[in-house]
């Protein structure tokens, strides 16, 4: 397990950020990941071919090697935590995290070449009790991973505040998957997408369409609807689930990212809250945190998302959640919320 206070001295640890336009990807042959001395900044267009992810999914900033399966980089605070009275909200501190984990995973991978990590399962802790404000600067994340199979992985990471203060601890399991192995076992999912385009290919367009293209489905909540409460449980629905909605997580493939399923779970569990304790207003700090998902949800697929309250002592109100494609689940999540306001 990593070292909650790894981020004490991490600002010293990392080289000057590159300079601007160094995440543009480029025809340059890979060079290999193995054995790349500390303090190497990884780019965009190494590791995207590599876990199967990009923009705007991907936001980590100057991902720098620290040793062998290790990676520290600089996180944004995309959406508001809304309910949750912290920096960021556990599910995108999940998705950052899990996204760093695969990136120090990519470093000691038996095989180089492209691999989609599926994070398969998740075990979170927070480590800050008190209420605090959104976070208005880069965060900073650190993984550690390993191979404990021949196709699973699992990272060791912590989130961190901008001073070193520790967040948020997570332990993210991923099933590998070679390109090949996961388009024979998703290749009904295939969507074929048309290529927008470059600006500069004279395509004329106006200042909506391009605004447009350029939005971050990642930076707002999901458009949840059908809200239905039943007592200490509580369901919303979600779809049919857009491509756009699932931009930059696996190409030609569009499927829902667990972490955002996820910020769906979270997102009923802690409105369910505010509903049973009458307080629109109220906020809460997540406490320990359990995920599995075992399924995908692909574009065109509608997903339903529940809460159920399991047990309330005090200010702590533990949830299970589930989502859901139809009959089949796709991922559940037992979290525990701390009223705090």
């Amino acid at each position: 397990m990593l070292d909650a206070n790894a981020f004490a001295s991490a600002p010293s640890l990392v080289p000057a950020r590159p300079a601007r336009g160094s995440w543009t990807e480029t025809q340059e042959p890979l060079r290999s990941l193995e054995g790349l001395a500390p303090h190497t900044v990884l780019s965009a267009s190494e590791l995207y071919p590599r876990i199967c992810v990009r923009d705007p999914y991907f936001a980590l900033k100057d991902v720098t090697v620290m040793g062998k399966g290790e990676v520290v980089a600089r996180i944004p605070v995309q959406q508001d935590p809304d309910a949750e009275a912290g920096p960021i909200s556990i599910a995108e501190s999940g998705r950052h995290l899990a996204i760093l984990g695969s990136c120090a995973s990519a470093l000691v991978s038996p095989k180089d070449g492209q691999h989609f990590y599926l994070a398969c399962g998740a075990r979170g802790t927070w480590l800050r009790p008190q209420a605090m404000a959104r976070s208005t600067e880069l965060l900073w994340g650190l993984a550690r991973a390993e191979f404990t199979g021949k196709r699973t992985a699992t990272a060791q990471t912590v989130l961190s505040l901008e001073d070193g203060t520790p967040l948020f601890r997570l332990e993210v399991d991923y099933n590998v998957l070679s390109a090949a192995a996961f388009t024979r076992l998703f290749g009904e999912a295939r969507v074929e997408m048309r290529r927008e385009p470059r600006r500069d290919e004279g395509v004329q367009r106006t200042p909506e369409e391009w605004a447009k293209l350029r939005q971050n489905p990642y930076s707002k909540p999901l458009a949840l609807r059908d809200w239905r409460p039943d007592g200490e449980s509580l369901n919303a629905t979600l779809g049919p689930v857009t491509p756009e909605l699932c931009k930059g997580h696996f190409a030609l493939h569009p499927v829902m990212p667990v972490a955002i399923v996820a910020s769906g779970m979270t997102r009923v569990a802690t409105t369910l809250l505010r509903r049973l304790e009458g307080a629109p207003w109220a906020r809460c700090v997540a406490k320990d945190v359990r995920l599995s998902a075992n399924n995908l949800a692909f574009a065109g697929q509608t997903v339903t998302f529940g809460a159920v309250r399991r047990s309330h002592e005090g200010a702590d109100h533990a949830f299970t959640c589930q989502a859901s494609v139809g009959e089949r689940v796709v991922a559940e999540l037992d979290v525990t919320f701390t009223r705090v306001d």
